[in-house]
């Protein structure tokens, strides 16, 4: 299967292509609640904006690198998703959403630690 690299598209204009399509995404780093021992552990929320992130029978997936995003969760306009990266992505990961066998996507910008907000 190919990987489209894909860019912002100008919202004026009447884009109605189906395939989905990566405009930005942003990382903030959050505290997950306690475990079964009280242990807080740090993780990664990653919020992915664009179009046509469909929840259709084959599954969305969502990676950051080689990890996958975990708890994946498909705004209702279809326009992003969010879920939780358990570890703090490579430098230079790429950002690729994969729908099946269907359409796989990577944003063009690649990961750099200084994107990730840090809690104070």
């Amino acid at each position: 299967m190919d990987i489209r690299i894909t860019y912002a598209i100008d919202p004026k204009l009447n884009h109605d292509c189906d395939k989905i399509h990566i405009d930005s995404y942003e990382m903030q780093e959050v505290v997950l609640p306690p475990d079964r021992q009280g242990v807080r552990q740090k993780a990664i929320h990653i919020v992915v904006h664009g179009r046509n992130f469909k929840a259709v029978a084959q599954p969305l997936r969502v990676m950051v690198g080689k990890e996958q995003v975990q708890f994946l969760r498909i705004a209702p306009d279809e326009r992003s998703v969010e879920g939780i990266l358990t570890h703090i992505p490579e430098e230079g990961a790429t950002v690729d959403m994969i729908l099946g066998d269907q359409d796989h996507a990577r944003h063009p910008a690649t990961f750099k630690r200084e994107m990730l907000r840090r809690i104070k």
